[in-house]
């Protein structure tokens, strides 16, 4: 018995006859006879009652039937899901991302996702670099959303996703709030406060390399705290701090950002995906395609 004889069967249940069966299933009538006579030889019972007017089922064939299409119902179903999770409908995949990152881009990017593939489990996990970088080494997370430029891990392979604004946060009553956009310049002789979570320490290296002279070197602390506690401290007057748009604080929480400038205009920052070469989840095509279209 194999899947061609229960579709033989229950396609002439459902016509009456077996001639008719074989139009259905472009299949010649005695071949579809021969078949389910094999089948009820293998059984040991009659599952049709045959006359010149055509095939009836047996009360045995009847019951036969019922489990035959569920037989039926049950493979087809299975093949589906096959398809879809051989092209990436269905699955699952690993992402992961700093833990202070709320880019508007990538919630954006991740609702179109899961409304384009809602068969598929996106699973988010938030890390740090050292910590992304070798969860997708060893294959735990299919997909890393990092700051920084193409080629920044070896052995992985990347792609441009967006960019992001830098921003300065500020006390409502410093200085600079009242101004629309912030230079370096401006900025010398803070005291500036940096979180040792990603990307606060890609963050410190940017005011370095900004603010750093061999007689002038930017006060910065780094603290073992989150972007919001950070933001907190610049709200109660112990600093500013440098962040990425999309961490702008909600309006009265006492904290302004404005936009970083330098003599080109507004400073941005690239998001990069790195992956392993030879991930073969069939996901991460359709995650790459949806988070290009929300670029």
């Amino acid at each position: 018995m194999d899947l061609r004889h229960l579709r033989y069967v229950v396609a002439a249940a459902r016509n009456g006859s077996f001639s008719a069966a074989g139009q259905e299933l472009n299949v010649r009538q005695p071949i579809i006879s021969k078949r389910i006579r094999e089948l009820e030889d293998e059984l040991g019972v009659f599952l049709f009652d045959r006359s010149t007017a055509g095939a009836r089922l047996t009360p045995t064939g009847e019951e036969f039937v019922v489990g035959a299409r569920r037989i039926i119902d049950g493979f087809q179903r299975l093949s589906e899901r096959a398809k879809a999770s051989g092209t990436g409908r269905t699955g699952r995949i690993v992402v992961g991302s700093y833990k202070s990152m709320s880019s508007g881009c990538f919630r954006n990017a991740l609702r179109m996702f899961r409304g384009k593939y809602p068969g598929v489990d996106v699973e988010l996990m938030e890390a740090s670099y050292i910590e992304l970088k070798a969860g997708v080494m060893s294959g735990m997370v299919d997909l890393a959303i990092l700051l920084g430029d193409i080629g920044r891990i070896e052995l992985l392979d990347s792609m441009p996703l967006w960019s992001t604004q830098l921003v300065i946060a500020l006390p409502e009553d410093h200085a600079l709030a009242e101004k629309a956009t912030v230079y370096w310049s401006e900025l010398k002789g803070e005291r500036f406060l940096i979180s040792h979570d990603d990307p606060g320490p890609d963050l410190r290296n940017i005011l370095l390399r900004h603010l750093a002279a061999p007689s002038d070197h930017p006060e910065i602390i780094m603290r073992q705290l989150s972007r919001e506690s950070i933001l907190g401290e610049v709200a109660s007057g112990q600093g500013i701090s440098l962040q990425c748009e999309g961490t702008q604080p909600v309006a009265g929480e006492g904290v302004i950002a404005r936009p970083v400038h330098d003599g080109n205009g507004g400073i941005r920052l690239g998001y990069i995906a790195c992956w392993r070469p030879d991930n073969s989840n069939p996901v991460l095509k359709n995650f790459f395609d949806v988070f290009r279209c929300a670029d």
